[in-house]
């Protein structure tokens, strides 16, 4: 693995922080299989005492704190930090948007496998252009087989806001699970926009093959 950070990382003050970071991101990455647990069970190895949960909480926090490219990640990459995602429960970072209106133009779907696992989970995500109103809170995403491909455990799901990623908001969930291996099937997917108060502002109607 080989992480890559934004250039906002070597600004002055933070570089020293961020190859500490950096360095500390890489030896975990290490770990196998993947897990929290598996983690502090490794950072403790050969110490005279173990971690706090408190205290371990807060340098895995600083750690999903540092500023990557997620465009440049793998899959098993993008993996790792979910999972540490679903660990912390992160507070929502601020959306980038605008006043546009969502479309099927503005709004992309995308699906990031969980690398590791012996089920088919996908990271669920929906990213909206920096134009797009501010008015969207969360989304509702409908995912529906077409005939002959496999079931979806649980077909809809509401996407919660997790900021602004790459100068796109991007909101997500994990993980949608498959009965099968999707690959090369078809699925009805909607992806309701709403507001705050859980009214829709546009529902898309669109397909999608993995």
């Amino acid at each position: 693995m080989a992480f890559v950070l934004t250039s906002n990382s070597y600004l002055s003050g933070l570089e020293q922080q961020s190859i500490l970071l950096l360095s500390t991101l890489n030896d975990v990455s290490t770990v196998s299989p993947f897990t929290l647990p598996n983690v502090k069970t490794y950072l403790e190895t050969g110490q005279p005492s173990t971690f706090s949960t408190y205290g371990f909480y807060n340098f895995i926090n600083a750690v999903y704190s540092l500023e990557l490219d997620y465009t440049a990640m793998s899959g098993a990459e993008k993996t790792m930090m979910n999972i540490i995602r679903e660990f912390l429960e992160p507070v929502p970072e601020l959306a980038c948007c605008g006043a546009d209106a969502p479309t099927l133009l503005n709004t992309a779907q995308v699906y990031v496998d969980r690398v590791g696992t012996a089920t088919f989970e996908k990271e669920a995500r929906i990213e909206l252009d920096a134009s797009v109103t501010c008015d969207v809170f969360d989304i509702q995403l409908t995912i529906n087989p077409q005939l002959g491909s496999p079931a979806v455990t649980v077909p809809v799901n509401i996407l919660n806001l997790l900021g602004c990623v790459s100068s796109k908001s991007v909101y997500s969930y994990l993980w949608i699970d498959f009965a099968s291996d999707p690959t090369t099937f078809a699925y009805d997917v909607e992806i309701n926009l709403r507001d705050s108060a859980a009214a829709s502002i546009v529902n898309l109607i669109t397909t999608k093959t993995f």
